[in-house]
């Protein structure tokens, strides 16, 4: 996920980003697919409130090439600020 990258370029240096991607995989009618992605990042950013954190998490993840790819999948977030 783009988020560190989100956060850097408007001076809100992280100390750690953890994002994980849980996907699952299913047999359907029309074959084995992707049908469902939840990003999970936790991140420890000083000096950033929660509301502002979770902005950027969320243009993080609509401007990511992989979320863009992957449109026609339901993509979720949940991301939390230490």
């Amino acid at each position: 996920m783009a988020l560190s990258n989100e956060l850097a370029e408007a001076g809100h240096n992280p100390k750690s980003v953890d994002a994980q991607a849980e996907v699952t995989f299913e047999i359907t009618d029309s074959g084995p697919a992707i049908t469902g992605i939840k990003l999970i990042a936790v991140a420890n950013v000083p000096g950033i409130d929660n509301d502002t954190f979770q902005q950027f998490a969320e243009r993080a993840k609509e401007g990511c090439p992989v979320s863009k790819a992957l449109a026609g999948t339901n993509i979720t977030l949940n991301a939390t600020l230490k």
